[in-house]
């Protein structure tokens, strides 16, 4: 069984009182409940998940259901909810700092269609039944250049293959990346497999018919004021 953090509110809040003394957002992840899981389970998913759903479109289900691994402040998601209030949106995110602007975001737009959880992308698996994912978003994740260090990287043939069964017919995969090598690596992994078809790849987002569309991240916002490196896209199609 893996590990995973305890809520230190219950466990031990003079600890966290402490650690919040040199990082305040560690405390500051518990305010916003109706929509932010510091210590998410899949039963207190579930049952945040249900509450909105009720609340935001009754008794039936989102019209689409998008994943974005490592959303950080949520500029790209909250945008992405913003332009689609029929569907629904969860951010999964590691840094305290990063969840909790992305919370003061969402609260002072009062978005519905979003759930936080802070955790890793790895275990979407534990949070989602097969067939219940539309859209999985990956911007700019820790490409880990270093060859000795790539097994940590999010998008390998095991994860591509793991999270096939939750993907809904059609399902589709987006990526984004400035490195270049590992967005090589991904693409012949996804036309290696048998279970996704690329229909959608630039090395050169920004100067490709795909810009159009494209939201910015955080990420592409910064990148932008140096210079504009190269960012490869690919959108591919669940089968």
């Amino acid at each position: 069984m893996r590990y995973k953090p305890k809520d230190l509110r219950v466990e031990t809040p003079d600890v966290l009182n402490e650690l919040a003394k040199c990082n305040p957002y560690i405390a500051q992840i518990y305010d916003y409940p109706e929509f932010l899981l510091p210590h998410p389970t899949a039963k207190n998913f579930q049952k945040l998940w249900s509450i909105k759903n009720n609340d935001n479109i009754g008794d039936s289900s989102p019209s689409k259901v998008h994943i974005e691994i490592g959303c950080g402040s949520s500029r790209y998601l909250i945008r992405l909810a913003i332009e689609n209030p029929q569907d629904f949106f969860i951010g999964f995110e590691l840094r305290y700092k990063r969840l909790v602007l992305a919370a003061k975001k969402i609260q002072k737009q009062n978005i519905q269609n979003i759930i936080l959880l802070r955790e890793r992308g790895e275990f979407l698996d534990e949070y989602f039944t097969q067939k219940s994912i539309d859209f999985l978003h990956i911007n700019f994740p820790d490409p880990w250049p270093k060859k000795s260090k790539r097994k940590h990287r999010i998008l390998t043939r095991e994860f591509l293959t793991k999270i096939r069964p939750f993907f809904c017919s059609d399902g589709e995969l987006l990526f984004k990346t400035d490195h270049l090598e590992y967005f090589k690596s991904v693409t012949q992994i996804l036309k290696q497999l048998d279970i996704y078809s690329i229909d959608q790849h630039t090395t050169d987002l920004h100067k490709s018919a795909y810009n159009e569309r494209n939201i910015l991240t955080e990420f592409e916002m910064l990148f932008k004021s140096k210079g504009n490196p190269p960012i490869g896209y690919l959108r591919a199609k669940a089968f």
